[in-house]
C-alpha cells in the first residue's frame, strides 16, 4: 500500500545517507504529487515516522518535516556506565556537575550528562560517605564508575534498575533545556560491587526524545 511505501522509501533514504539528520523533506503537497496519493496519506506516513522518532515536525513559516537525530541507546542487557555506552555508539560523553555534597551519610552528586556536548540526562547518584567521602575531592566530569574502580577498587559489577516514563518537572526541564511536562525516562538504580555491597543508588532521567531503551531477551522458556 502507498502509505507503507512512503515510509519505506524515507527510511531507506535515511539509511543510505541520502537524507541526513536535520535535512528537510519535501512538502506534503510535493510528496503527494510524487507518489500519486492524497495529502492525507502522506500526512499519516509522516506522523508514523514522527512517532518512531525518525522525523521531527514543526509548524509555521519555517516548519516542515525534518530528519531527526538518531536516538541514543541505553542498553539494559549489559551493566556498564553511561560514558562507556555512549562511547560504543561513537558519541562523545561528558558531564556538567550541578552539585556535589555530603548529606545524611551519603555523597550526593548531581550532574547533567552530555552527548556530543548536548544535555541528554540528569543524574542524581548517591554513594556511602564512610567509604567514598573523598570522591568530593576528585574531578567529577568523567566516568564515576572509573573513579570507583581506580581510586577505591570498588567497581560496580551488577545492578537492579527500575524504569518508568515520567514528565519533566521545572528543575529537570531547566537542566535539560526542555519544556515543563516533556517526556522523560526515569531509571532508578542500585549498584553493587563484587562483594555484594551497595556502592551507588541513583535516580537518572533521560530525555524521551533522544533515548531508546534496549533489552535483549533470552530464549523463550516453554513449560
Amino acid at each position: 500500500m502507498k502509505y507503507a511505501q512512503i515510509i519505506a522509501e524515507i527510511e531507506q533514504a535515511i539509511g543510505d545517507g541520502a537524507l541526513a539528520p536535520g535535512d528537510r523533506l519535501p512538502s506534503e503537497r510535493e510528496l503527494a504529487a510524487a507518489h500519486g496519493v492524497s495529502r492525507m496519506t502522506v500526512r499519516q506516513a509522516l506522523q508514523a515516522l514522527e512517532s518512531r522518532g525518525v522525523l521531527r515536525r514543526s509548524i509555521g513559516r519555517s516548519g516542515g518535516s525534518f530528519v531527526a537525530r538518531p536516538k541514543l541507546e541505553r542498553d539494559l542487557g549489559t551493566f556498564s556506565g553511561l560514558s562507556e555506552q555512549l562511547r560504543r555508539q561513537g558519541v562523545a560523553a561528558g558531564a556538567r556537575v550541578v552539585s556535589a555534597r555530603e548529606i545524611d551519610g551519603v555523597v550526593e552528586i548531581v550532574r547533567v550528562r552530555l552527548a556530543d556536548g548536548e544535555p541528554f540526562a540528569l543524574e542524581r547518584s548517591s554513594f556511602p560517605a564512610d567509604r567514598f567521602r573523598s570522591l568530593l575531592e576528585l574531578d567529577l566530569t568523567g566516568s564515576l564508575y572509573d573513579l570507583l574502580d581506580e581510586r577505591f577498587d570498588a567497581a560496580p559489577v551488577r545492578a537492579v534498575e527500575r524504569i518508568e516514563p515520567v514528565l519533566a518537572d521545572e528543575h529537570e526541564a531547566e537542566a535539560l533545556g526542555l519544556p515543563v511536562g516533556a517526556p522523560l525516562m526515569l531509571v532508578d538504580r542500585t549498584a553493587y560491587d563484587d562483594g555484594g555491597l551497595v556502592v551507588e543508588t541513583a535516580r537518572d532521567v533521560f530525555r524521551g526524545d533522544r533515548t531508546r531503551m534496549v533489552a535483549w531477551a533470552s530464549e523463550l522458556m516453554r513449560a
